[in-house]
């Protein structure tokens, strides 16, 4: 008999109020698209609102924390702190408006976020609702460049402001879909429409890095989740589901597999590019050099750096110990890289469903810190910082390396448990 007390209506539609907030943070561009018909181009203020009220619906209906912080998790936020500081600075004293604000951005959502016990919340279920509503705007505004293609990347690559986080918003749909029906066992019809459209989505568009972290997420939640033997039968049942939605979309939109294809063969030359082959494809050439100009300018002044945004590289690791010198390149590589992926490991393994699912958005989205683009940038803010309020609300955890009891099982353990 399963005696767990049960929330109330209301207080689970604000925990999906909370989610959806988050999941608007992640996007915020339906704004945009309304007032530049789909170009997203100059929608800096739009953007802004979008933010402003995903965060305000986030820190309206979510749980404050109640626990204390551990003198592990102030050391733990010191290089976060420290980056944002020495960031925030030069920002100022550059008179760079944009950057300052996206900065401060960042700021005010790692406060917010460090008051809110977002794993509460239901956060695979606010992308989910929010990532078909993405979608749905996205096709009616898109539809020709999707379905028209006629070689090359295409006109919708991504590549301006106003679509770099919505690819991502878009692929964490498609991760909620994913985890909805794997994992939690429920919202079928809404998953199945997510993860129909979202392939149409992300494969004719040609984004190869969000194609890429898609990739490494699903990987992440299906290898280093701990699963019951349920789950793992609908890993095989839906995995197999999203391929037969694959092969029917690509055998009827014949310029799908084109782009697909151009796709793959863009990512292979890409790599070949990078590592310096005689291979040449035109964003990672340039890419290639700025990589070797960032090493250039980080050996010359290692200690202090080259300066702020001496020059855009695209390589946001390098891009910290270019402008910063050694001490704060490191305190960015600990606080984006190597603390985040400690916390979403041992979220994966012992986490709730929330908490699991933002370990897996972090890894969706953790290739654009070695590939596209700054340490600046407030799209690293959105998917880095929610690991923080893990982190945060979770001192039991005590040093990530250490080992303990396991927390409460999440939602498909549970159901089960009750199954047995």
């Amino acid at each position: 008999m399963n005696t767990r007390p049960q929330r109330s209506v209301w207080i689970s539609r604000l925990l999906l109020v909370s989610g959806a907030g988050m999941a608007l943070v992640y996007s915020g561009y339906i704004l945009a698209w309304v007032k530049t018909s789909g170009t997203g181009e100059d929608s800096f203020v739009e953007i802004a609102i979008a933010l402003a009220i995903g965060m305000s619906m986030l820190f309206a209906a979510s749980y404050k924390r109640t626990v204390s912080l551990t003198a592990y998790h102030v050391l733990y936020l010191l290089p976060i702190l420290l980056y944002f500081l020495v960031s925030v600075t030069s920002a100022y004293y550059y008179q760079d408006t944009k950057i300052f604000l996206w900065l401060l951005f960042g700021v005010v959502y790692l406060g917010l976020l460090s008051q809110a016990d977002i794993a509460k919340s239901r956060v695979v279920d606010g992308f989910l609702m929010v990532g078909l509503i993405e979608l749905m705007f996205f096709l009616a505004f898109n539809r020709e460049a999707i379905f028209s293609y006629s070689g090359g990347r295409g006109r919708v690559s991504f590549d301006n402001s106003a679509y770099t986080l919505t690819a991502y918003a878009i692929a964490g749909g498609t991760l909620a879909a994913l985890y909805s029906m794997v994992f939690m066992g429920k919202a079928w019809l809404r998953s199945i429409a997510v993860l129909g459209l979202s392939i149409i989505v992300i494969l004719g568009t040609g984004t190869r890095s969000v194609l890429v972290g898609l990739v490494a997420a699903v990987f992440s939640l299906y290898f280093f989740n701990r699963i019951g033997k349920l789950a793992l039968r609908r890993v095989v049942i839906y995995t197999g589901t999203a391929f037969v939605i694959a092969a029917l979309v690509f055998s009827s939109v014949p310029s799908l597999r084109d782009r697909l294809a151009n796709t793959l063969d863009l990512m292979m030359s890409g790599v070949s590019t990078l590592s310096g082959s005689t291979e040449y494809e035109a964003s990672a050439e340039g890419r290639r050099i700025s990589r070797e100009i960032g090493i250039d300018n980080f050996m010359r002044n290692p200690l202090t750096g080259a300066g702020y945004r001496t020059r855009q590289l695209d390589f946001p690791l390098l891009q910290s110990y270019q402008d910063f010198g050694i001490f704060f390149g490191l305190a960015f590589t600990f606080a984006f890289l190597v603390l985040p992926y400690l916390v979403a490991f041992k979220a994966f393994r012992r986490g709730t469903d929330s908490e699991k699912f933002i370990a897996a958005l972090f890894i969706l989205n953790s290739p654009r810190l070695f590939l596209h683009g700054t340490t600046y940038d407030w799209v690293i803010f959105t998917y880095v910082i929610p690991v923080y309020s893990v982190l945060l609300n979770r001192p039991e955890w005590g040093l990530l390396f250490a080992s303990g009891p396991p927390l409460r099982p999440s939602a498909s353990t549970r159901m089960e448990n009750r199954n047995v």
